[in-house]
């Protein structure tokens, strides 16, 4: 007796639907594609209503006729129905059917004002944007295919098993407890020690930042920011109506001369500085220079706020302030935005535990509490080690892109600062580059992130970030090379 063969699955053909008598009014649907009917349908329908080809006031099939002529589920035609509803693009009259809204007849939406690249927020808005027509290799985070390996090995999987759970939960608004555990005995493995008590889970490293303004600062007091440095920072710091003294970033770190002659003429209430692969130079304090850095902050009752946004892509032993101090005179902030994706909005303060009361206080004011749903999927992510297997290959692809980048950028004439890993070359523009290389490039679609961006007061530099995993791309090197001067080209 014959065996009979096995059974192959066949992948069913697109559904050809004609909605009217013209081949023109016709969606296709595919039944084996990964996006869900009711979106296929809904996105189509969308389209054609955008370009005319339905008119205003056009009747759709009823949901049970579109049902029947394809196949598909009552419930997906309903749902793609809905969804063209909620775009504003057909209406649901009750007793009669779905018509086409001509977006024509709805209000214009008000036009949004173009942002200026120059400008911190410019850069900002420009970066999260992520606009096809614009290259951007001085953004300061990753792209999103670096970020998916953080989501794989069934990361996911295990989360959406309890997210309802999730969302009807409020996290309390220190965090929860069990990731401020966690975080607690990772920050004891470099040598830092924070219990549970004194964390406070944050909306990233940017509100961390906010919080410590608002709470330990008032308007008028003089704080000092490294030059260059994170260029986000100012404005923050200037919307409190602080007054910012710069202290420049060397090869080892904070200048310390200066450092100690601001606290002896300003009384500065605060220094914020980033030990470890500094924003935007890349390059990582010695102990020596931040252990002088501790003995003078001491002395001047100086308040010394860490961030420490991108320390997890440093490969090595690197030290931090918060190791030597243990929160007398230390606040320690932490993200993991940037490295696992936009969409993750988490980070901490670890503080002294005096300290992380009043934080929390100021927390329970301006944003009552933070999320169940970001803090227990960031829970999954640390506790099941895919963040330290993701780590390792975002520095290896870093430190290829990084050889690479520097390379071509020195071949343009850039001078490159010395750095570590992590994301940012700092790069000297040659001596005879035009004062109007930043517009000419953004004219070719080439947003840089000059020098002057990341100085207190926007002082003239020039120097430009360039982040290492968006500046790959052959056509940023050669629109360079088509605005310097002879040697870089």
């Amino acid at each position: 007796m014959a065996r009979e063969s096995p059974s192959v699955a066949v992948a069913k053909p697109p559904l050809r639907l004609v909605l009217g008598g013209h081949a023109r009014l016709a969606v296709e649907v595919d039944r084996s594609a990964s996006q869900p009917l009711a979106d296929q349908i809904a996105s189509q329908l969308a389209t054609l209503v955008r370009a005319g080809t339905l008119p205003h006031g056009a009747r759709l099939p009823s949901i049970r006729t579109l049902a029947r002529r394809s196949g598909i589920g009552v419930h997906s035609v309903v749902e793609g129905y809905a969804r063209l509803i909620d775009m504003g693009l057909a209406s649901s009259r009750a007793g009669s059917g779905v018509y086409v809204v001509r977006p024509s007849e709805l209000p214009p939406p008000a036009p949004l004002p173009v942002p200026d690249p120059t400008l911190a927020e410019g850069i900002a808005m420009a970066m999260l944007e992520a606009r096809e027509d614009v290259l951007c290799p001085g953004g300061g985070v990753l792209p999103e295919s670096w970020t998916e390996a953080a989501w794989q090995s069934g990361v996911l999987a295990r989360f959406h098993r309890n997210l309802s759970a999730h969302l009807r939960r409020a996290a309390p608004p220190q965090g929860g407890q069990e990731i401020r555990e966690h975080i607690s005995q990772r920050l004891a493995s470099r040598g830092i020690v924070a219990a549970p008590e004194a964390l406070l889970m944050t909306a990233g490293g940017s509100q961390a930042l906010q919080l410590v303004i608002q709470t330990f600062l008032q308007p008028s007091d003089t704080v000092l920011v490294e030059d260059p440095g994170y260029f986000m920072l100012f404005p923050m710091l200037e919307q409190r109506g602080l007054r910012l003294v710069p202290v420049p970033r060397l090869a080892d770190g904070p200048c310390l001369e200066t450092l100690e002659r601001a606290c002896r003429t300003e009384a500065p209430k605060a220094f914020f500085v980033q030990p470890v692969l500094h924003n935007p130079t890349g390059g990582t304090a010695t102990a020596a220079n931040l252990h002088r850095l501790l003995r003078i902050a001491e002395r001047n009752a100086l308040l010394l706020v860490e961030d420490d946004a991108h320390g997890d892509l440093h490969g090595g032993e690197a030290v931090r302030l918060m190791q030597m101090d243990g929160g007398a005179t230390v606040l320690h902030i932490g993200s993991f935005t940037k490295l696992v994706g936009q969409g993750l909005r988490t980070g901490f303060v670890a503080a002294s535990r005096e300290r992380a009361q009043a934080l929390l206080r100021t927390k329970v004011t301006t944003a009552l509490t933070g999320s169940s749903v970001e803090e227990r999927l960031l829970l999954e992510l640390l506790s099941s080690g895919q963040y330290r297997r993701h780590l390792e290959t975002l520095r290896a692809r870093l430190s290829a892109a990084r050889g690479l980048v520097a390379t071509r950028l020195r071949g343009l004439g850039f001078g490159i600062a010395d750095g570590d890993d992590g994301m940012f070359l700092w790069a000297e523009a040659p001596r005879d580059a035009s004062a109007g290389l930043i517009p000419a490039a953004r004219a070719r679609g080439l947003a840089l992130a000059g020098g002057a961006l990341f100085r207190p007061g926007r002082q003239p530099s020039r120097h430009f970030r360039f982040n290492v995993s968006r500046s790959t791309d052959p056509r940023i090197m050669e629109v360079l090379a088509a605005l310097l001067p002879g040697e870089g080209k």
